[in-house]
């Protein structure tokens, strides 16, 4: 359980930290990028934008991050064929893909927001994150004692920034 929400808390700060106190997030170091043009809606052009927006060097590796609910929007875009633009994964364990590239959800993402930027899309080998050190666990015995109960706190170091801003969008 500890490993899971010290997870849960990188991953909110990789993805959408303010490096005051925290990572730098995956968001506040992508400089480019499209922005969401309304609020709970996204459009194939949009997305077709956003993949060419991204240079050609980063995207053989770049792959699309968003929150779940951005995602049901996504599945529903269509191209001008009337076909749709996302792809499920063929294999057990392969993610689906849009536009050929593979798509990934957290739940730290950005809303569907007019100015928010609800979807990263680039090559994400240019976030690098930094382990400081190992995680630090303290167990408190005496402090709930008298409740018959242990505490216990943890402590972890890490650090995480975008290198090359141009890499993702």
């Amino acid at each position: 359980e500890l490993g899971r929400r010290i997870g849960a808390l990188e991953e909110a700060a990789f993805v959408n930290g303010d490096g005051s106190s925290k990572p730098t997030g995956a968001i506040d170091g992508s400089t480019l990028g499209v922005t969401a043009a309304a609020t709970g809606a996204i459009t194939s052009d949009e997305v077709i934008d956003m993949y060419h927006a991204l240079g050609r060097q980063y995207r053989a590796k770049a792959s699309f991050l968003m929150a779940d609910a951005t995602l049901k929007a996504f599945r529903k875009l269509k191209d001008a064929n009337d076909q749709y633009l996302w792809q499920p994964g063929l294999q057990s364990g392969e993610p689906g893909q849009i536009l050929g590239r593979p798509v990934y959800t957290s739940e730290s993402m950005e809303a569907m927001t007019t100015g928010l930027k609800p979807i990263l899309f680039g090559d994400f080998g240019y976030y690098w994150i930094a382990d400081r050190e190992s995680v630090v666990l303290k167990r408190l015995d005496e402090l709930y004692a008298a409740n018959g109960q242990v505490a216990f706190r943890a402590h972890r170091r890490v650090d995480g920034k975008v290198i090359l801003a141009a890499a993702i969008e």
